[in-house]
């Protein structure tokens, strides 16, 4: 015969006590769970066990069954029940903030075990218990928790002949908290016997571990019986207790009358809590449901958000000095209400989603801005706004705009700032594009014309431009250097300049000029010249300079010259052009031409009448035409005619 363990059934009875030892798992995704009662009469009571578990991530699943052990006041086992599992339901709002969105990736369940027992009333009543391995290792409050499990327990009183029931917890509390946003998360509790309630933080149990499968080692995965009291306290690493146990800027407390839970926590995380309530009856503990939870303190999206651009974002905003301008960056508002923090009126608010205020003085505001302001789902942000006199320069130039002179002086003016950058920007023509400053001197362009110019003032995040445009022109004075004129050979001609400061006359051909700096110079041309262009190039007191220029043309015999000039200002002298000496039948025929060659007059039968009008009657304006005297097939005579209505 072959000893049994080199036999095939070696092999299977190894296979069983593995699979019998890997079968309970440790549910490592349990999060919290209570026990709570109702008796239904005749002594009959319901148990109603309830456990959450975390169904993010693929934990482990809910056990099947679930045990609840029966002790005495003595912990004598009275008997153990074996529970099936009832329907999974989802939490589909994990939170009552009805205000938030929490975060998708977080996923809370939980399922019942319940059955009905017979318990006769005994002196100490009965004390019921579940106990289940392992806590999430991830909770941030508690000493090694993936390493310790749940204990779930509640007591019936001693000799209850009542027919008492435990407070029931009728909706799952929060299971989200968010963070750094004041969380208020009730306790809803029912309590079928009218029966005082009292709230508390209190300590949770350990119970179970990861020593065994199963059976009386306390320290199994799944203790079968579950252990009697004495329960080992959950330690809670410092600095947290479980009168305190999460992190928080307002501390959690639970009022012990609502049993609303509230404050704000600080810091994300996994973190479980103790919540205690008890049923009182005549100054007297009846029964108390522990509920060991766990809360997630996540990051939530707040469904309102009230939000504004500030200064810290965008320090341009308050380049326009007392008045600001504010943008709204608020979500999911239909309506807000602005404070714009001025102590010195009660109208400084608005509803208007972008506003504008104008602030009486310099100083710093506090304003505020209120999101859905009146409604369930608001929310408040405040910023300070530090506001400047307004900043408003002005551009000045001084100087002589003209080609000859410039040299230029450009200075800043107005309410400007303390610290104040400059720049001036002149054109790529001027010898100096750019100074860097609150003036600039000696600024000249290399040719004349429009120049633009623009300074661009900052200060802090802002800046401001200024624009003008300087007309540097050339030859830009007034010049007259008298009427073209007709000049006998040899004679010395007499000229006269309208006033200036400085004078020079040249001409385009030799002369001889008593003094070509002179106003009224005296000219005599040379014979073998006819017609001479002589130049005036007129200074005045500032240096601006012009030129202006006459023809003077140059005949033999007196007799043939012509009067180049009329003044048809009907005071009787020289009003008509007179031609008699060369016409004086009045047959001949007289053209007038301007300086471009265009006819403005003719008369085929001249008879010397001609006062300066263009062949509709309508007076020419002042200035040089030339003529033309033709008599048959013969041109009698041409040159210039000026106009001069008062001389």
């Amino acid at each position: 015969m072959k000893p049994f363990f080199s036999s095939p059934f070696r092999w299977l009875l190894l296979l069983i006590v593995v699979l019998a030892w890997i079968k309970p798992s440790q549910a490592a995704h349990l999060i919290g769970g209570e026990i709570t009662y109702e008796c239904q009469g005749s002594n009959r009571y319901t148990i109603s066990l309830r456990i959450y578990r975390d169904c993010q991530g693929g934990g482990a699943a809910f056990d099947n069954n679930a045990r609840v052990a029966i002790y005495d006041i003595n912990n004598n086992l009275i008997r153990t029940l074996f529970i099936g599992r009832g329907p999974i339901v989802s939490l589909n709002n994990l939170s009552s903030d009805s205000c938030i969105t929490v975060p998708p990736n977080l996923c809370v369940e939980y399922t019942d075990y319940i059955d009905t027992v017979t318990l006769a009333p005994i002196l100490g009543g009965y004390t019921l218990v579940h106990q289940r391995c392992c806590r999430n290792a991830i909770i941030g409050n508690v000493t090694n928790p993936g390493s310790i499990g749940n204990t779930y327990s509640i007591s019936i009183p001693s000799m209850d002949t009542t027919c008492n029931s435990s407070p029931k917890i009728d909706v799952p509390p929060d299971n989200v908290i968010c963070l750094n946003r004041p969380a208020v998360i009730p306790i809803s509790v029912s309590e079928s016997d009218g029966d005082s309630i009292s709230y508390e933080l209190c300590r949770i149990y350990a119970g179970g571990g990861s020593a065994g499968a199963g059976g009386g080692n306390c320290f199994s995965v799944i203790p079968n019986p579950p252990c009697p009291p004495p329960f080992s306290p959950v330690a809670f690493t410092s600095p947290y207790t479980y009168q305190d146990p999460i992190p928080s800027s307002v501390t959690f407390r639970i009022n012990p009358q609502t049993g609303v839970l509230t404050g704000t926590a600080s810091q994300q995380g996994i973190y479980v809590a103790g919540i205690c309530i008890s049923e009182w009856r005549n100054g007297q503990i009846m029964s108390t449901v522990r509920l060991d939870y766990q809360f997630a303190v996540s990051n939530c999206q707040k469904k309102v958000i009230s939000d504004m651009r500030t200064p810290i974002e965008d320090p341009t905003i308050l380049c326009d000095g007392l008045t600001v301008k504010f943008e709204n960056q608020t979500v999911g508002a239909n309506s807000v209400l602005w404070n714009f923090g001025d102590r010195n009126t009660v109208a400084d608010t608005s509803r208007d989603w972008d506003p504008t205020y104008t602030y009486p003085g310099p100083g710093t505001y506090l304003v505020t801005l209120i999101a859905n302001p009146g409604q369930s789902c608001s929310d408040t942000t405040f910023a300070p706004f530090t506001v400047k006199p307004p900043v408003v320069p002005t551009l000045l130039w001084d100087g002589v705009p003209c080609f000859e002179v410039q040299n230029l002086s450009f200075s800043t003016a107005g309410n400007l700032p303390s610290n104040g950058r400059y720049r001036w920007d002149f054109g790529a023509d001027a010898e100096i594009p750019f100074v860097n400053g609150i003036d600039a001197y000696g600024i000249r362009w290399q040719s004349p014309g429009r120049k633009p110019v623009k300074l661009t003032v900052a200060w802090d995040s802002c800046s401001v431009e200024l624009h003008d445009t300087i007309d540097i022109t050339a030859n830009s004075v007034f010049v007259d250097a008298g009427p073209d004129t007709n000049v006998p050979r040899g004679q010395i001609l007499g000229l006269r300049a309208n006033f200036g400061y400085d004078y020079y006359w040249y001409a385009s051909s030799p002369i001889e000029i008593n003094n070509p700096f002179a106003r009224d110079p005296r000219i005599r041309f040379r014979d073998q010249d006819d017609t001479v262009v002589v130049y005036l190039r007129l200074t005045d007191q500032y240096g601006c300079q012009g030129t202006d220029s006459l023809f003077v043309y140059l005949y033999d015999d007196r007799e043939q010259a012509v009067y180049n000039i009329i003044t048809p200002n009907g005071d009787g002298l020289n009003d008509f052009f007179d031609l008699s000496y060369l016409n004086p039948s009045g047959s001949c025929k007289l053209t007038i031409l301007n300086r471009w060659g265009s006819e403005v007059y003719t008369d085929d039968a001249y008879g010397n009448d001609w006062f300066g009008t263009d062949q509709d009657g309508n007076t020419l304006p002042d200035g040089t035409y030339y003529y033309v005297l033709q008599c048959g097939f013969e041109v009698k005579s041409t040159g210039p005619i000026s106009i001069v209505a008062f001389p």
